[in-house]
């Protein structure tokens, strides 16, 4: 038998392998966007147009000549799960850059989900030539329930539609804050505490600004609609609604846009990994942009950093006092591995440069991987809570003393903070966040609250990732809500000891 021969046996035999592969094996079976042939070895479209008539021929085509990680009688390197995974986010890549229903922001950059039909936390400029984060997007899908309940996405001009709207009345609510704070027309309340529209000059009953809290919360989205939807002389001009503010508020928004480009270049673009544990925050900014912070970064092989913290006020002054702190803290970090001391140093750095108004809360602590334990200091943040259903009581609250950053320099704030230490067992959840979680508020002006955050968890049997177990949280938080604008951001910081539980 002659060279050509063996080769022409040789070819015949593995196409008659690769067809009954690909008839038999769904995981040599998988397309992205029902045309690209997703190959088993190599991860990559190896066949577009896939064409079942001459299948096994072009297959054969892209192992032979494009496909390195090939090598005859070899397994498949690629499971049917990951395969499958990988042609979501190629389909999803796909209808980011060429889908106009998925190409829709609002005036505050925020991406807007085809699928709920709701502002997410991912920040895009839609006329960008780019994508929104993919990673962000898929955040966002895997826990969206429209999503997840097969419903049908939105149509481009359904979407369009939504997003102006609430584009209008999102922006018109800013606005009102600023004429809420400026002119007391716009504060005037009715004997049962409802506001009374200085527009069409009467008592609007779902508007309910009898306390500060109400006004400054709930009440400027609920004038907003009551304007755009109800009030003839507000239909003429909602611009004119918020009448000499306007140019305030467009300063304003300049500063919010310089803010948030500030906090989306602080934000760590990955989290370091650790071997036996898990580590991931989400953090969801409110329309003004909060002072909410975080950080991972890594101090040794065995040794990750974490920092989360919440600066007072909004906007542009709280993103640069952030960055401050976050430089100072990491350089102070790399000098000395006591969280309590750098704190202290951190808050003797930023003390002078803030003012009597301003100040910091701050949780930072250090995960030894290799001794299975976590170190922290509290700058007066909110105590971190450690869940393990295993353990009794299942849910604690980590209470170590400190004070808040930039109200007292040295002294009294040095001899307050100290450091607490837990061992770290399988199973174990260590989770903090900010204020935005416990005080967001229902439409009835109730907090969410501790009780809440622990029955949230308890919910969770403590089997979740700590991706999905923020995300679960966020929701729960959504759902309380119910629409209630919140002017402060969500950030929720999970750590987790893997491994078998005993």
């Amino acid at each position: 038998m002659g060279k050509e021969e063996r080769l022409d046996a040789r070819t015949w035999a593995l196409l008659q392998a690769i067809q009954n592969r690909l008839a038999r094996d769904p995981g040599w079976a998988v397309l992205a966007r029902g045309r690209d042939w997703l190959c088993p070895y190599c991860g990559e479209v190896g066949v577009s147009p896939y064409q079942q008539r001459r299948a096994a021929p072009d297959v054969l085509r892209h192992f032979l000549h494009e496909c390195r990680d090939w090598t005859e009688g070899a397994g498949t390197r690629f499971g049917q799960a990951a395969l499958e995974a990988k042609a979501r986010r190629i389909e999803l890549e796909e209808a980011l850059r060429t889908n106009p229903a998925w190409r829709h922001t609002d005036w505050l950059h925020r991406w807007w989900c085809p699928y709920c039909a709701e502002a997410t936390p991912v920040l895009w400029h839609a006329e960008a030539k780019t994508v929104p984060p993919l990673d962000r997007v898929f955040e966002h899908l895997e826990r969206c329930a429209a999503h997840r309940g097969k419903r049908k996405p939105f149509a481009a001009e359904a979407m369009e539609r939504i997003v102006q709207e609430a584009s209008r009345l999102s922006e018109l609510t800013a606005r009102l804050r600023h004429r809420i704070e400026s002119d007391p027309a716009w504060r005037q309340a009715a004997p049962d505490g409802s506001w009374l529209c200085p527009e069409c000059r009467r008592p609007v009953p779902e508007v309910d600004i009898s306390t500060d809290l109400l006004l400054t919360s709930t009440a400027p989205a609920r004038m907003a609609h009551h304007l755009i939807e109800r009030c003839k002389p507000g239909q003429v001009d909602t611009q004119a609604a918020a009448g000499k503010a306007a140019p305030e508020a467009e300063a304003s928004q300049r500063n919010l846009e310089r803010a948030r480009e500030i906090v989306q270049k602080m934000l760590p673009a990955e989290v370091p990994k650790a071997e036996g544990y898990e580590l991931y925050c989400l953090y969801h900014p409110a329309e003004r942009i909060g002072g909410d912070f975080y950080d991972f970064f890594r101090l040794s092989d065995h040794e990750i950093a974490f920092l989360i913290g919440d600066v007072s006020g909004h906007g542009l002054e709280a993103a640069l006092i952030m960055a401050m702190v976050r430089k100072s803290l990491k350089l102070h970090a790399q000098q000395h591995r006591s969280p309590a001391e750098v704190l202290r140093r951190t808050n003797l750095d930023i003390n002078a440069d803030l003012d009597a108004r301003t100040f910091v809360s701050a949780c930072y602590g250090v995960l030894d991987a290799r001794g299975a334990s976590v170190v922290f200091a509290r700058a007066g943040h909110n105590l971190p809570v450690l869940f393990n259903p295993r353990r009794s009581p299942p849910i604690r609250h980590l209470e170590s003393k400190g004070m808040v950053m930039g109200v007292y320099r040295g002294g009294l704030f040095d001899s307050t903070i100290e450091e607490m230490e837990i061992g770290m067992r399988p199973g174990d959840t260590v989770v903090l966040y900010t204020d935005g979680l416990t005080e967001a508020r229902s439409p009835g002006g109730e907090p969410f609250g501790l009780p809440r955050l622990e029955a949230a968890l308890a919910r969770t049997h403590g089997d979740l990732a700590c991706q999905t177990l923020a995300g679960q949280l966020l929701e729960e938080v959504r759902t309380f809500a119910a629409g209630t604008p919140s002017d402060d951001d969500i950030a929720i910081l999970c750590l987790r000891a893997l491994g078998q539980p005993t």
